[in-house]
């Protein structure tokens, strides 16, 4: 089971007022490489180096999303509420913001091992690290993690497609690109920034009693 992730919108811009975080779960990794390869044929400019959300046409989004739906993945989506708040993109608090999204993963597959891909949010191999133990101990689990470059697996742009689209139906911007994959959707979640750091307090105050991120009332 691979399991891949991407945000769109971020900690650190006053702008966004969410960051969203998707994963995007399959045990068929092959078939999401080949819609890159597939949309690819359909271009003017085939050299160009991935496909992104926000560096594609209308009709590159539909394509890619359409094939996306035909397979089979489940995908998960978390909702970070921080308006307008500047938030510093440490790897603890990225460990934050991701870790409900990875809570949902985990529970849904259950004993299914498999490897969590994030797309390189880090590129220092100490903030990587730094970014799994944080993740781990927040999951308390001892989990698969891997920082690849999606030009070097394109199967990553899968979740990029997926957050893109979130986030613009999410800021009234466009719908219909969601709309598209909105079946394949096992959880979406919404919180409040500070809700899940409040979350955090408790985890760290209260280890016994815990709560997972989904019992959260938000």
């Amino acid at each position: 089971m691979k399991i891949y992730i991407d945000e769109s919108g971020t900690l650190p811009d006053k702008k966004d007022s969410v960051v969203i975080v998707a994963a995007v779960g399959t045990n068929l990794p092959s078939k999401l490489e080949k819609i890159t390869t597939n949309v690819r044929k359909t271009l003017k400019n085939k050299n160009i180096s991935e496909i992104k959300f926000y560096r594609s046409g209308e009709n590159t989004k539909v394509r890619f999303l359409k094939l996306l739906a035909k397979e089979k993945v489940e995908i998960f989506i978390f909702i970070v509420e921080k308006k307008g708040k500047s938030i510093p993109d440490t790897p603890e608090n990225f460990a934050l913001l991701c870790w409900p999204l990875v809570e949902d993963c985990l529970m849904y597959y259950k004993a299914v091992t498999g490897e969590l891909i994030f797309d390189r949010h880090f590129h220092s191999e100490k903030d990587q690290k730094e970014f799994n133990r944080h993740l781990m101990l927040l999951t308390n689990k001892n989990l698969v993690i891997s920082h690849q470059d999606s030009q070097k697996n394109p199967a990553i742009n899968t979740a990029d497609m997926v957050a893109g689209s979130m986030l613009w139906e999410e800021t009234n911007k466009e719908d219909k690109f969601y709309l598209l994959i909105s079946p394949k959707i096992i959880v979406k979640k919404i919180m409040r920034w500070e809700v899940l750091k409040k979350q955090l307090w408790q985890e760290k105050t209260h280890p016994n009693r815990r709560k997972r991120p989904s019992e959260v009332s938000i």
